[in-house]
């Protein structure tokens, strides 16, 4: 599954691409450079429970890792995704990294401003949410672009949402 933007293909990861990003080896599957950083260490932590999830359940495609490649520079920029699928009351959590190489390009506000659309095209979809430190400038200021509102402060945290626009 992919979805493009202006400047991005996101490719949803399937089980094969998780696969080998644990074993290194993405460069040759995604057809795309692998910048130095990526995948990130909380990426990387994750993977394992993803492909877990995937072998588990294919449908859950989509509801977790998705790849960000720069089409023009045919390199993996970062990626995004959500942490899993919709919860019973419609709200579905994002997360996203960028690769230290492409920082400040606006290329995770792109990717959080297509998943979000991507998400809303479900109908069991309302409201996606969003966390990141208070410190985090460049996180906050990719949710603020994408049209999220910070509906909490606790100490470390900020929480963010948006809602479906009818």
């Amino acid at each position: 599954m992919i979805l493009p933007t202006r400047r991005l293909a996101l490719v949803a990861c399937p089980v094969e691409v998780a696969q080998t990003l644990l074993s290194e080896g993405a460069e040759r599957i995604l057809g795309a450079a692998v910048p130095p950083g990526w995948p990130s260490p909380e990426l990387t932590g994750i993977l394992p429970l993803y492909l877990q999830e995937l072998l588990h359940d294919p449908s859950a495609l989509g509801w977790g890792i998705w790849i960000s490649i720069d089409r023009g520079a045919n390199a993996i920029v970062g990626d995004a995704g959500f942490k899993g699928r919709p919860a019973p009351d419609g709200t579905v959590e994002i997360g996203y990294g960028t690769a230290p190489a492409f920082r400040g390009q606006g290329h995770a506000t792109e990717a959080v401003h297509a998943l979000i659309g991507w998400a809303f095209t479900h109908p069991e979809v309302g409201r996606v949410v969003a966390e990141c430190a208070p410190e985090n400038a460049a996180s906050i200021r990719v949710l603020a672009k994408a049209g999220f509102r910070c509906t909490s402060v606790q100490p470390g945290s900020l929480r963010w949402a948006t809602s479906r626009r009818m």
